[in-house]
């Protein structure tokens, strides 16, 4: 099971700023990500859905004119 928790480090612990609802003394695995870099994922995240929608949207010809969508402009 994977979980994104927001934690504080204080003191040389990190402190979840909600309940996390698992056992104590269980092991886990902590990926540091600043608070900027998790927002430049999350845009990175949004903007890559969107080109995967294209995909479904029912265009034909993205192979052909794929600058102009993922660009938004004609070259």
């Amino acid at each position: 099971m994977s979980k994104l928790i927001t934690a504080i480090y204080e003191d040389g612990v990190f402190k979840p700023l909600q309940d996390i609802h698992i056992p104590d003394h269980q092991r886990v695995k902590l990926e540091i990500v600043s608070e900027d870099e998790a927002s430049l994922i999350e845009s990175q995240k949004k903007a890559l859905l969107e080109i995967a929608g294209m995909g479904s949207s029912g265009l034909t010809d993205i192979a052909r004119n794929h600058d102009k969508y993922l660009y938004q402009r004609d070259w």
